[in-house]
């Protein structure tokens, strides 16, 4: 049977006329009416009885309308998710997160993909993003690009820059201060585990696998944390956050993937976070002015 037989079927059952049926489907009487005869010659039944006031449906045209109804749907409804997956709209993203990534960076990239998208998001080291997308067991990750990590055979392609904050209790000396000399708390200085963002010759006094754990260190008084601007939110109350008084390099944030990875949630993605505007100009109250003494 033909699909285009069941649809003239089902609008001249539902309809009542076969005139009605033809203005609905936009098409003239008499091929409907061949289409029709068609249909009824193939099944060997009758299923439409002619009269002047229209058409009335037989038994077996009542069995094909329901049946006939169900399948449309279906197909409309596969025809549907085969276009919804094809253009990434619907399917299923695997991603692995750094730990010192933000969550707000997150969001931004993740949030255009809509409802439909199945994501599994996992956070592991920025070794071990690398790793999984290497051995497929995500389609991409998110990492900070100063990973002493290579990422050979991976694409990588920067998503985000943000400068630098010193993370402090409130209690603390410098938490009033406009800006920090960052050369009076390298002693004090907490790290995240796989991610030094001001590295120095000083090796910090304490490490934190994570960047909750980092601010919980902060705010026991072990000492201050480096962060990026992006983390600011995670700012717990008790803690501030402090631009630099010295200048220090723009932390990037990275999206890496396998370039024979094809699938259409993923590229998606990709469009999404490759789009993402990056602040190459710090608004305040972090942008750093010029001083005298960087004359």
């Amino acid at each position: 049977m033909d699909v285009r037989d069941l649809e003239c079927f089902l609008a001249v059952a539902e309809e009542g006329t076969i005139s009605r049926a033809a203005e609905r489907l936009h098409m003239t009487q008499p091929p409907l009416t061949v289409r029709l005869r068609t249909l009824e010659r193939e099944l060997g039944v009758e299923l439409l009885v002619r009269h002047g006031r229209g058409v009335t449906v037989t038994a077996a045209g009542r069995l094909l309308a329901e049946h006939a109804r169900r399948l449309l749907a279906d197909l409309s409804a596969t025809a549907e998710t085969v276009r919804a997956v094809g253009l990434g709209t619907h399917g299923k993203l695997a991603l692995a997160i750094g730990h010192s990534i933000a969550p707000r960076l997150v969001t931004r990239l993740v949030g255009a993909l809509g409802s439909d998208v199945d994501l599994a998001l996992v956070e592991v080291s920025d070794a071990e993003v690398l790793d999984r997308v290497h051995h497929r067991e995500a389609h991409a990750g998110l990492l900070h690009r100063s990973s002493p990590r290579r990422a050979g055979g991976l694409e990588v392609a920067v998503v985000s820059r943000a400068p630098l904050v010193v993370v402090l209790p409130e209690s603390h000396p410098f938490a009033g201060a406009e800006r920090v000399d960052l050369t009076t708390l390298l002693d004090d200085r907490i790290a995240l585990s796989d991610t030094d963002f001001a590295p120095s010759p000083n090796p910090p006094r304490h490490r934190a696998d994570s960047v909750p754990h980092a601010l919980a260190l902060v705010e026991s008084g072990a000492g201050v944390a480096l962060l990026t601007t992006d983390h600011i939110p995670q700012v717990w109350p008790g803690l501030v956050a402090r631009p630099l008084r010295q200048h220090t390099a723009i932390t990037e944030s990275a999206v890496c993937w396998r370039p024979d990875e094809h699938s259409p949630v993923m590229r998606r993605f990709l469009r999404t976070a490759l789009s993402t505007p990056e602040p190459d100009v710090l608004g305040h109250p972090f942008a750093r002015t010029p001083t005298p003494d960087d004359a």
